[in-house]
């Protein structure tokens, strides 16, 4: 589905706009577990995840094709930070839809950086219906948090990023261990690093309570969990894979482990 073409494209896209986040290492850790393990720092990108990079990239190419309009997204919190960043950078206006138990420094963050902010019930409404009325009614663009064609590819120049920055220092991508709620991160980094080297090993990590992805893996289709309010990876509360996320990642992606 993508080619080395489109990750390059969104990396040349995205050049200004991200940081090239480090890989943070521990010369005792590695030691401890007999073999060298980077951490890819997201954490450190701006808004404090990897989110700005699909939302920049998918609204950088729908506004070369189809002209600069207001934008519409639905988040738990870091995909509503990036859109919000992303659509102050491009001068537009952008409307997210949140869940009311969000933490308080995303719904904070979201509305500093010019969102504005309509709160829905995760557990009895559908936030997807939600923002699409709301695009429908205001003919604003709706920029899913991963089921999109460029939201995958600007994710996915974490994955080349890595694989690049690994190179630099005579290292290869063995194996790639990624968190997976709806799927956008893993579906563009290991589509990017399978590209730059066919015997990586990717591995999809999720909460054991959160393992819709895991569920579908196992069964061959997407499979809808009930979401449970017991994890610290608010991010990662997903009840289903996205269906294009889980096309990608079918093909692309060894195994999908759990965590407690």
């Amino acid at each position: 589905m993508y080619q080395k073409k489109n990750f390059f494209n969104a990396a040349e896209a995205l050049s200004g706009i991200i940081k090239q986040t480090p890989l943070l290492w521990s010369k005792k850790l590695n030691e401890t577990l007999g073999f060298n393990l980077y951490l890819k720092a997201e954490c450190l990108q701006r808004t404090g995840s990897f989110k700005l990079r699909g939302a920049y990239y998918c609204m950088h190419q729908e506004f070369v094709t189809r002209g600069k309009r207001d934008i519409v997204a639905f988040s738990s919190g870091n995909h509503a930070q990036g859109v919000a960043l992303a659509a102050k950078l491009q001068n537009v206006k952008a409307t997210i839809v949140m869940p009311t138990d969000a933490p308080d420094s995303k719904i904070n963050n979201t509305k500093a950086l010019g969102a504005n902010v309509i709160f829905y019930d995760r557990y009895n409404e559908s936030r997807e219906e939600i923002a699409e009325d709301l695009s429908n009614e205001s003919g604003a663009f709706l920029i899913p948090a991963y089921d999109h064609f460029d939201v995958i590819c600007g994710q996915g120049t974490v994955g080349m990023e890595a694989f690049h920055q690994m190179a630099n220092i005579g290292q290869t991508v063995d194996r790639f261990y990624c968190p997976v709620g709806g799927g956008g991160l893993i579906a563009g980094s290991s589509s990017a690093l399978n590209l730059f080297n066919p015997d990586v090993i990717i591995i999809g990590v999720e909460p054991e309570s959160l393992n819709d992805t895991q569920k579908s893996f196992s069964s061959g289709k997407r499979e809808m969990i009930k979401i449970e309010p017991d994890t610290l990876c608010d991010s990662l509360m997903a009840e289903m894979p996205g269906e294009l996320t889980f096309r990608i990642n079918q093909s692309q992606v060894s195994s999908i482990d759990t965590v407690t």
